[in-house]
C-alpha cells in the first residue's frame, strides 16, 4: 500500500512502524505492530508511542482503528484530542460515537454499523493518505463517492460517512446548544 516511491517505511522500531511521505506534503503515519497482548506488549508499545509523540511535540490529527472491536475502547483512550478524522473500521464502531466525541469534540467520524472489513478499510486508508500526501482538501461527499468506487463490496453500506453520521451531528448540536463541554 505504501510503495510506488511516494512513501518510506521505517520498521526499525520494535514497537511501531513509521511511514513518511517522500513526495508531496509531509505526512507521517505511526502504526502499532501486532504484539503479544497476553504479555501486555501491545499496551506497553502504545504507551511508549504516546510518550514519543509527546516528547517530540507531535499531535496526531487522524486516528484509525482497524483492529477488532474489543480493542476500540483502548484506541479511543489513547487517541489524541487533536484528532480531526477518526476512522472506526471495526465491528460496531458506530456505537462509540459519544466516547470519540468526548475525547475529540470536533472529530469527523467514519464508522461501521456492522462488521469491519479489510476490503473496505484498505481503500479508505489508501484514498485518505493520498489526499493528505497530495494536499487535496477532503470534501466528504465527493470523497465518499470516490471511496465507494474503490470499495464497492458487500458491507460498504454499513460504513457511515461524517456528513451522514446523524448520531455525531446530533451530539455536537446538542452540546453546542446547551453549552455543554467535555473535559
Amino acid at each position: 500500500m505504501f510503495g510506488g516511491g511516494n512513501w518510506k517505511v521505517d520498521g526499525s522500531n520494535k514497537q511501531w512502524v513509521v511511514i513518511k511521505s517522500t513526495k508531496g506534503k509531509p505526512v507521517s503515519i505511526y502504526a502499532n505492530r501486532p504484539l503479544d497482548e497476553n504479555k501486555g506488549l501491545d499496551d506497553k508499545a502504545q504507551r511508549a508511542l504516546n510518550d514519543y509523540l509527546d516528547e517530540h511535540n507531535l499531535h496526531p490529527t487522524v486516528t484509525i482503528h482497524r483492529g477488532h472491536s474489543y480493542y476500540a475502547e483502548a484506541t479511543i483512550g489513547y487517541m489524541a484530542p487533536t484528532s480531526k478524522i477518526v476512522f472506526m473500521g471495526s465491528c460496531g464502531g458506530f456505537n462509540l460515537i459519544d466516547s470519540i466525541l468526548k475525547k475529540s469534540e470536533d472529530a469527523h467520524i467514519i464508522a461501521s454499523k456492522q462488521i469491519g472489513r479489510t476490503s473496505i478499510n484498505k481503500p479508505f486508508f489508501y484514498l485518505l493518505t493520498e489526499k493528505l500526501r497530495t494536499g487535496t482538501d477532503i470534501d466528504w461527499i465527493p470523497f465518499w463517492k470516490e471511496f465507494k468506487g474503490r470499495a464497492n463490496v458487500a458491507g460498504f453500506e454499513d460504513y457511515i460517512p461524517p456528513y451522514k453520521n446523524l448520531g455525531a451531528i446530533f451530539i455536537k448540536a446538542y452540546k453546542k446548544e446547551t453549552g455543554e463541554t467535555d473535559v
